[in-house]
């Protein structure tokens, strides 16, 4: 993979007392959220939030992972952008593991999470994916993290998907994480007359002053996911179903100290413990697809 010598942002070490990680780890995350969560410009309701994000750490590390194990080695430090970055702990604990990394989200909060992530190392920049152009020139990244975000949107993730194509090195990958529509849980909800939609009363009553609605829009199949990259020119390297990883369940239930919150996190393990078996059996039944799209390289 080509890596350009010119830095997506100048990265911050001070605040993590000088010391990069070789590898990313649970702990390590946790102490990233507990640095944006404590920063004295966050509001006060959203610290239980940022913390509570722990329960699906693994996420963010099987991302960040994938990045350094395909990363050049002993080249410049991979240059990332994470689209829909929310409180940016991906970015800013890529920052921690020695990348240099950006960030592009939009909504009331994000001045504030510009703020505090641009102190901790990372090019933060308010952007609206449904109206305009990303922020940043051609072929500026070597990685974009899609991550949780391609669901929510309310309208078609193709412009979206070219503008992240722009944004990449010849070479440079897409990672794309969203909920597995075809699912086993949705299939079972659908059997027994539930929904695969979005909690109703939250939906119908909590959100009936919101001009637009910011839950699950429109959820993917596999060959759905497949399709849009091929059609953004993508070459597709992976397109899988994985399952939620019981690993930071687990890291997040050591550290809950009611029953009130252990008993409905507890449920959600044992429903992921059921989900190795898909896993064994490799069947595409588990929560989450795993997609990875490169661009081009020249001459290709």
């Amino acid at each position: 993979m080509h890596v350009s010598s010119e830095p997506a942002c100048q990265s911050v070490y001070f605040v993590f007392a000088g010391m990069q990680e070789n590898r990313p780890t649970l702990d390590g995350l946790e102490q990233v959220l507990e640095r944006i969560a404590g920063d004295p410009r966050m509001p006060n309701n959203f610290r239980d939030w940022i913390e509570r994000s722990l329960r699906s750490g693994v996420g963010k590390i099987r991302v960040l992972r994938y990045i350094l194990d395909h990363s050049a080695p002993g080249g410049a430090s991979p240059r990332i952008l994470d689209v829909g970055a929310q409180f940016s702990s991906l970015a800013v604990y890529a920052v921690k593991l020695g990348c240099r990394a950006a960030a592009v989200d939009y909504g009331p909060a994000a001045k504030i999470f510009a703020e505090v992530a641009g102190d901790l190392g990372v090019d933060y920049k308010e952007c609206d994916l449904g109206a305009g152009p990303l922020p940043f020139s051609d072929s500026q990244f070597d990685f974009v993290t899609y991550t949780d975000v391609i669901e929510h949107h309310s309208f078609s993730p193709k412009r979206v998907l070219q503008e992240i194509y722009r944004v990449l090195v010849p070479g440079g990958r897409l990672i794309v994480v969203t909920p597995n529509h075809a699912s086993l849980y949705n299939r079972l909800k659908l059997l027994f007359g539930g929904t695969v939609n979005d909690d109703f009363d939250y939906f119908f009553d909590l959100c009936a002053g919101e001009r637009i609605y910011d839950g699950h829009h429109r959820e993917y199949t596999r060959a759905e996911l497949k399709t849009a990259l091929r059609r953004t020119t993508f070459q597709v390297r992976e397109c899988r179903v994985i399952e939620q990883d019981l690993t930071s369940l687990r890291h997040y239930l050591r550290r809950c100290r009611t029953r009130a919150e252990i008993l409905p996190e507890s449920r959600d393990l044992l429903l992921s413990a059921l989900g190795v078996l898909w896993t064994l059996l490799h069947l595409p039944l588990g929560r989450w697809i795993w997609a990875v799209g490169e661009k081009a390289t020249d001459g290709d």
